[in-house]
């Protein structure tokens, strides 16, 4: 575990976030012109948006750096409140979302969208190790089944699948 200042994380994200947006806005020059004259190109929404995100973004940042001005007062807000990093737990999902994304056409969607949500859920749960089984099985299955449902049978993107149907009719 790891222990930072409020202020200090608020701080580091919202530059690492505003240098993201800063990159983005950039990207957006090698987007395509407009095809008819007169009207914007590809480009011109994502700018308003990455504009609007970056607007409160700088002030965030200015409301983090000045320690009087405060855009929201809130009482949950505190500057001077520690934030714990618990990095075991990061690096557990950071290795088990790699080894998501690179086993998926090998195991297939189904499967591993399977074993990804019940193993994650599974050490969450605040109960016995058998509800939390039986729970986790539960929820996982139906998400699968709601994921396929949504992204295969009704937007017809294509997955790797090794036992449910791609088309239905």
């Amino acid at each position: 575990m790891i222990n930072f200042k409020n202020r200090n994380i608020v701080l580091f994200i919202t530059i690492l976030f505003f240098l993201f947006l800063i990159f983005l806005f950039f990207e957006t020059y090698n987007m395509s012109k407009s095809i008819l004259p007169g009207y914007p190109g590809d480009a011109f929404f994502p700018r308003i948006i990455l504009i609007f995100t970056g607007i409160w973004t700088f002030i965030l940042f200015i409301q983090q750096t000045f320690k009087n001005f405060k855009l929201i007062n809130s009482n949950e807000s505190n500057n001077e409140q520690n934030v714990y990093i618990f990095y075991k737990d990061i690096i557990f999902i950071f290795a088990l979302s790699i080894i998501y994304v690179f086993s998926i056409d090998l195991i297939g969607f189904e499967i591993l969208t399977f074993l990804f949500l019940f193993t994650l859920l599974v050490n969450r749960m605040d109960m016995n190790i058998k509800k939390s089984i039986i729970y986790s099985i539960i929820i996982s299955f139906v998400s699968v089944i709601l994921f396929w449902l949504v992204f295969i049978i009704f937007l017809k993107i294509p997955f790797s699948l090794k036992f449910l149907p791609f088309l239905l009719f």
